[in-house]
């Protein structure tokens, strides 16, 4: 075929393959031929794993070879100039001042991230840059014509642009497995926690009702607190990567069973791990423990949701050290709360870090970790010894072990220049997602719709002396503003910027904002219009600190002083800018004067705004409906929300995310304008459904009330596409209810979809996602989410013993029907 003597092989076969005569062998005969030949597929199978150790041993050689000797081999005497920003110990220090000239100042102690015009500047005649947390995209990269190799000491380098290197023909050098370890360490800690009860155990003898010498209390710890040995209980890995693998050889010592699942893996290469291969449903069964480590993909997000749990064995114990989108964590505390799983051990979180409110933070049986898995001090020597290794092989002409982009090996030369990409493939490399400090940011900055709008205080809620304070700040600050505005320095800096600060000072209340957008700088005191890109949250004494050169931003962030969310990136163009800003500052301050003893303030003074203090009956009321739509099971445990306005105002009270809707109180209710941006400083996150209810308010200007119940018979009502009959009198006045299919939760898009589908009427049923109703007040929104759910109920019934809903009849319905809006 190769020559093209043959077409295809179906030719080749029918020309050469002809038998002269057929053979049946006879039953013994066959028995032992298949006996022979099962034997060979295992000898087979044993080699493999021999077979694969000499192609990787040969594939340097082979990809030399298959280039034509593209990759060539550094000149003898060639050191390359090094800028090394990651944590590296001394042995990985000295591997690679054994190879070159090398600069290093690690994140950690620098406090220092790089990108943009900082990180140019640094990378200045360097040609490897060895990072680990810096943001090197394609604009920095075409600035850089002697950077050679990009080597991310991490295993996923989110925080480089890998397609713009491959592009210019850089390699980018990562270290899979550096943490592998570390990881695998605080997995077993895990697992020993869940199993013998630590958390409840540790918080024990701290209990203040425990007095010494109490043999009761030693009695009730010896009944409730008794664990489990690992040995013998069987431990589920879902993933066998090498952080699974280094877990699986632990629990081995403990004499544990381990079951395994990774659909990325043959049989084989589990077996030779030490686990026994099992599909996800039987390791869920099966499992005490099923600990996580697969990396998130299309196919695996969402992982293990509410059905996934509920396969679980009753008491067993969940560990995730991976990543949080392997798991829904709504379902997660459901099957908590529930009893069904006995706990759960996380270092990872969707948001991080999670709020001190987090529903799963509230209950005994979790233990929670800052995603610290991967945090050790020998982590810097694995990734310090892992690129060195590499980066040697490259100086010597060999291909590395760990490429990201293999391709850019085709046509590498330490000594020509790089390959210069055309104006096609950089305008491509232009509309790419572009790089982050993390994962997690990577994947929240397109959908980030947050915003941190709040009030000062009234002037009375003041002492004196921080009324004075609070005035000489406000003069500064706006002092500040207008200069910056007119700075050409910043103007220049601004030129291919595109982002808003925002900075709200904790203990005055007060807020203010810096816009820089196409070579133009603004600003002004008080929220930014829209919602900002970074929104930062510090006490008054360290923004001062920080604008007059004495406080480190980078600092006060990693000592939790500094709190901020949003683009991590555009945060940076703070500490790009730090020079121009601290001139600009000092000049005000010499100008309008200090603003006083900003130390002083120890505690926040902002009082959270109530238009109705002394006690709020609507407030009050929207409690009330969610207890009682909480007990009929229309709203779960953070499941459903519920709004109402504010009378006489455009805004609206709206119940908080993620907290527990059974125990709600009025003080945790939002308040929101019809945009959805938060009115109170420092209050609970609005629930994350907000822009839904809020495109239901502009839409229908006259409903005074919007409930989004998770309603069962409702929602499987329109998973299974049934239609809502009028069963009863009570179902006529709704019709036909508008349908949408499934939309993602908490999106603008459906928020959309919801506001054109609702039309003039008052209710919505979204597949997959449950019941919205609206009514001219809340009452009446209650009930009429309850007379949904109910006829569905009895629709669903008669389906169920396989009759057709009986419905009233065509003159009633319509007559019902034209008194619908009243119902509402």
């Amino acid at each position: 075929m190769g020559a093209g003597v043959f077409a295809d092989l179906a030719e080749g076969a029918a020309r050469i393959g002809r038998p002269d005569r057929t053979h049946r062998p006879g039953e013994r005969n066959a028995s032992t031929y298949d006996v022979g030949y099962r034997t060979w597929q295992a000898l087979r199978t044993a080699r493999k794993g021999s077979g694969e150790l000499a192609v990787q041993n040969a594939l340097p050689a082979v990809l030399r070879a298959g280039a034509g000797g593209a990759l060539t081999a550094g000149p003898a005497t060639h050191r390359p100039r090094i800028l090394a920003t990651a944590d590296l110990d001394d042995a990985g220090l000295a591997a690679l001042r054994a190879l070159g000239e090398v600069s290093h100042a690690s994140f950690r102690t620098a406090h220092r991230l790089l990108c943009g015009p900082e990180l140019v500047e640094a990378l200045r005649g360097a040609e490897v840059f060895v990072t680990e947390v810096d943001v090197l995209d394609a604009a920095a990269l075409r600035e850089l014509p002697e950077l050679r190799v990009v080597a991310a000491c991490r295993g996923d380098a989110v925080n480089v642009d890998v397609a713009a290197c491959t592009a210019l023909g850089i390699p980018v050098l990562h270290a899979p497995g550096r943490n592998a370890e570390a990881v695998a360490d605080l997995t077993l800690a895990f697992l020993l926690a869940l199993a013998r009860k630590l958390p409840a155990a540790l918080s024990f003898l701290r209990d203040p009702g425990i007095e010494a010498g109490d043999m009761g209390r030693m009695g009730q710890a010896f009944g409730s607190l008794q664990g489990h040995e690992l040995g013998g209980r069987s431990v589920g890995l879902v993933g066998l990567g090498s952080v699974g693998r280094a877990v699986a050889r632990r629990l081995r010592g403990f004499g544990a069973r381990v079951l395994g699942f990774d659909p990325k893996l043959p049989r084989e290469a589990l077996v030779r791990a030490g686990v026994q291969p099992a599909d996800l449903d039987e390791l869920l069964a099966e499992s005490d423990f099923v600990s996580l480590h697969a990396a998130v993909e299309p196919g695996s997000r969402g992982l293990i949701g509410a059905a996934e749990l509920a396969r679980m064995k009753p008491g067993a114990g969940l560990v995730n050290t991976a990543r949080a989108a392997l798991v829904d964590e709504a379902a997660l505390a459901d099957a908590l709360r529930s009893g069904h799983l006995a706990g759960a051990a996380l270092d990872v979180f969707s948001v991080e870090p999670p709020g001190a409110d987090h529903p799963l933070l509230q209950l005994e049986g979790v233990l929670a970790t800052p995603h610290v898995a991967g945090n050790t001090a020998e982590v810097a020597g694995h990734q310090g010894r892992q690129v060195a290794a590499d980066l040697a092989r490259l100086l010597r002409g060999e291909a590395p072990l760990h490429v990201l982009d293999r391709e850019a090996l085709r046509d590498f030369d330490w000594s020509r220049p790089r390959p210069a990409p055309d104006s096609a493939a950089l305008a491509a490399l232009a509309g790419r997602p572009a790089p982050a400090v993390s994962d997690l940011q990577r994947g929240a900055l397109a959908a980030r719709r947050e915003t941190t709008a709040t009030t000062g205080p009234p002037a009375g809620a003041m002492r004196a002396e921080v009324r004075e304070i609070a005035g000489r700040m406000e003069r500064l600050l706006r002092d500040f503003l207008a200069r910056a505005a007119g700075d050409e320095a910043l103007a220049a800096f601004a030129a291919d910027k595109d982002v808003t600060l925002h900075f709200h000072l904790r203990d005055l209340g007060s807020d203010f904002h810096l816009r820089l957008q196409g070579g133009r700088v603004s600003g002004g005191l008080g929220a930014p219009e829209a919602p900002a890109d970074v929104q930062l949250r510090l006490a008054a004494a360290l923004l001062d600190g920080m604008f007059t050169g004495t406080a480190n931003p980078m600092q006060a962030a990693m000592d939790g002083q500094l709190s901020f969310t949003g683009d991590t990136t555009k945060a940076m163009a703070l500490q790009h800018m730090r020079g121009d800003l601290e001139r600009l500052y000092t000049a005000a301050r010499e100008a309008v004067g200090p603003p006083g003893d900003l130390t002083s303030l120890a505690e926040p003074v902002a009082a959270r705004a109530d238009p109705a203090a002394g006690g709020d009956p609507l407030r009050e009321e929207i409690i009330r409906v969610v207890q009682d739509l909480h007990a009929i099971q229309l709203i779960t445990a953070t499941g459903g929300n519920v709004s109402a306005r504010v009378p006489g105002r455009d805004e609206l009270w709206v119940t908080p995310s993620q907290l527990f809707k059974g125990d709600l109180s009025p003080d945790e209710l939002v308040r929101i304008d019809l945009e959805g941006n938060a009115l109170d400083p420092d209050g609970p996150s609005p629930s994350s459904e907000s822009p839904m209810h809020c495109a239901v308010y502009r839409a229908r200007p006259e409903a005074q009330a919007v409930i989004h119940a998770h309603a069962p018979h409702a929602t499987v009502l329109v998973n299974a596409d049934i239609p809502f009959v009028p069963v009863s009198t009570e179902a006529a006045f709704f019709g036909d209810i508008p349908r949408i299919p499934f939309v993602m939760p908490g999106t603008d898009a459906l928020a959309k979809a919801v506001e054109e589908a609702i039309g003039d009427g008052w209710a919505v049923l979204m597949k997959n996602h449950g019941l919205l109703v609206a009514g001219r007040s809340l009452r009446r929104a209650a009930d009429m989410a309850e007379i949904i759910d109910r006829s569905a109920e009895i629709i669903l019934g008669c389906h169920a013993v396989g009759r057709e809903p009986p419905v009233l009849p065509d003159d009633v319905v319509a007559t019902l029907r034209s008194m619908g809006d009243l119902v509402a």
